[in-house]
């Protein structure tokens, strides 16, 4: 399959500063990746590298087999064939829908460039909405007009930034997976770049997780989850929180939550001093249970209390349970443990 983006060993730096470095990941036509991480760990940066606006310290970037960036060489942007979104949409508030959806279309003649924007309005769902202005639409429309905007010319890959950090959290989620699917139908190459781990896991295919100007992982939303590649991934991605433990053999651990059984993720060596990684779905209410917990803090999410347990080493788990087991703190519940894979790592030196 086509490579449409390859990122090789990139480096870039930010007011003389370096921000990312050794950077290496590919997306295939038609896929969709995202760029996830902490403000200022450089998502932004490598962003504007792929579109031409920064140069690299250090590799290359090819789009469709061309490089495009080296050290040395950075080839304009507006000969790279990239589309952008942005947070604000940036669209023309002098200019009709249609008139902003047909902007970068100057080369075709009157009768595509109409054939076009019609199309691409139907796909967002504003047919029969061209004539009006920015301003009449909502903020989820205005986004979708900024989306079709960037996607009219068929761009060889979409670059949008944080596109979605101007709208209400409720909104978020759902216009992610509305954008997954126009670009899976219009079959566009694009990455996101978001601090928002709901918007990347509803967007993207890949997922690549930025900190400390590293890649530590590029992989999918269910490996991040459920087999981070270390501690940083692990403490970024979801909720959770380490236990302390001793690997018995193979698949045993002996930690404060009492023996703990299943198929290891990460190096285990019999007899080593490790740190368990528990999520809140790994432990699951039971009244039945002989392992009775103390409540020491819970937040409600509507559907489900998040409670935080305390062990008999005062190390504490979290615990998703359905609303309706409404328990009082300093209660003890009964729980037990369903873990389908460990996910563990060398037990942290003491800091001095």
């Amino acid at each position: 399959m086509q490579r449409q983006l390859e990122i090789h060993n990139a480096a870039v730096a930010y007011a003389g500063h370096p921000v990312v470095n050794d950077v290496s990941f590919s997306l295939a036509e038609g896929e969709i990746g995202c760029l996830l991480g902490p403000s200022g760990c450089g998502k932004t940066s490598l962003l504007r590298a792929i579109a031409g606006f920064e140069p690299l310290m250090a590799g290359e970037i090819l789009l469709q087999g061309r490089c495009v960036s080296r050290v040395g060489y950075t080839q304009a942007p507006e000969k790279r064939l990239v589309g952008m979104v942005f947070q604000d949409f940036a669209l023309y508030p002098h200019l009709t829908v249609a008139g902003n959806v047909a902007f970068g279309l100057r080369r075709l003649s009157t009768r595509m460039k109409r054939q076009r924007v019609n199309e691409l309005l139907q796909l967002v769902g504003l047919a029969g909405q061209g004539e009006k202005y920015p301003h009449q639409l909502s903020g989820g429309q205005q986004q979708r007009v900024a989306l079709i905007r960037a996607m009219a010319p068929r761009p060889d890959i979409l670059l949008l930034d944080e596109p979605f950090s101007g709208l209400d959290v409720d909104l978020r989620e759902q216009l992610a997976r509305e954008v997954r699917g126009i670009l899976k139908r219009d079959q566009i190459t694009a990455i996101l770049v978001t601090h928002d781990q709901l918007e990347a896991f509803a967007l993207a295919d890949s997922i690549g997780v930025l900190g400390q100007g590293r890649l530590r992982q590029w992989a999918s939303g269910y490996d991040l989850y459920h087999r981070p590649a270390d501690r940083f991934v692990a403490d970024f991605i979801g909720q959770g929180e380490m236990i302390a433990g001793q690997v018995i053999d193979g698949e045993r651990i002996n930690t404060a939550l009492g023996v703990v059984k299943g198929r290891f993720i990460g190096e285990a060596q019999t007899g080593s001093k490790v740190e368990l990684l528990i999520r809140p779905d790994d432990i699951v209410h039971d009244d039945n249970s002989t392992l009775q917990l103390e409540v020491v803090d819970k937040a409600f999410r509507g559907a489900e209390y998040l409670y935080t347990l305390k062990l008999q080493d005062d190390s504490q788990v979290p615990c998703l349970v359905q609303s309706h087991h409404d328990h009082a703190i300093g209660a003890k519940i009964g729980v037990r443990l369903e873990v389908g894979h460990l996910v563990v790592f060398p037990q942290a030196e003491p800091k001095a």
